[in-house]
C-alpha cells in the first residue's frame, strides 16, 4: 500500500507544488501517516501477513526504498513542471506549496481513517502469501514513474543548453560575414 500511496501523494505534491524541496517536505508526512497505518495494520494481526513482517529489518528497508521513489519522483516532477512554467508563478510560491500540503493532508486522513476502518482480523496468516495488488501497482508505478519523469528533466536540461550554446555562438554574419 505505501508505494501506491507515495506514487500518487508525489505526483499531486510534483504538480502543484513547483519547488523541488518544497515538494519534497510535502510528501514525508502523508508518506509516514500511511506507512504508521499500514505498520500498525500489519502488527495488530489485521493483515494478510503476519504481525512478525513488521520487525524484520527487510520490511523498514522496502519502505524506506518506497520513500525514495515517492522523493525522487516528486522532485524530477517539481523541477520539470518549474522549468515549464517559470513565468507563470513566480510570486505565489508559498501559497502552491501551502495548499497542496493542506490537500494532501487532507486526503492522507480521509484514506488512513477509512483504511483503519475497514481493518479486521485475520485469523489465519499466510506467510508466503504473494504481494497484493496494490503493493505490485504501486511499485510498477514508482518505478515507472520515476524513469519517465528522470528522462523529461534530462531532455528539458539537454534541450535547455542547446538553446544556450545556440543563443551564445556567434552566426555566420557576425563572425565576418563569410561562409
Amino acid at each position: 500500500m505505501t508505494p501506491l500511496a507515495g506514487f500518487v501523494v508525489a505526483v499531486i505534491a510534483g504538480w502543484i507544488i513547483r519547488d523541488p524541496r518544497r515538494a519534497a517536505a510535502a510528501v514525508v508526512v502523508p508518506f509516514l501517516a500511511v506507512l504508521a497505518a499500514q505498520t500498525w495494520v500489519l502488527a495488530s494481526g489485521h493483515g494478510d501477513n503476519p504481525p512478525s513482517t513488521v520487525h524484520g529489518i527487510s520490511y523498514w528497508v522496502f519502505q524506506a526504498i518506497f520513500l525514495v521513489l515517492a522523493l525522487g519522483i516528486t522532485t524530477q516532477l517539481a523541477i520539470v513542471r518549474r522549468a515549464r512554467y517559470a513565468a507563470d508563478d513566480a510570486g505565489d510560491a508559498s501559497r502552491r506549496a501551502l495548499s497542496a500540503t493542506a490537500l494532501l493532508l487532507v486526503l492522507t486522513a480521509a484514506f488512513v481513517t477509512g483504511y483503519l476502518l475497514d481493518s479486521h482480523p485475520v485469523l489465519h496468516h499466510n506467510a508466503n502469501s504473494p504481494l497484493p495488488l496494490t503493493g505490485i501497482v504501486g511499485i510498477v508505478a514508482c518505478v515507472v514513474g520515476l524513469v519517465v519523469v528522470s528522462a523529461l528533466n534530462i531532455r528539458q536540461r539537454r534541450a535547455s543548453v542547446r538553446d544556450e550554446l545556440a543563443a551564445a555562438s556567434p552566426g555566420p554574419a557576425v563572425a565576418g560575414g563569410r561562409r
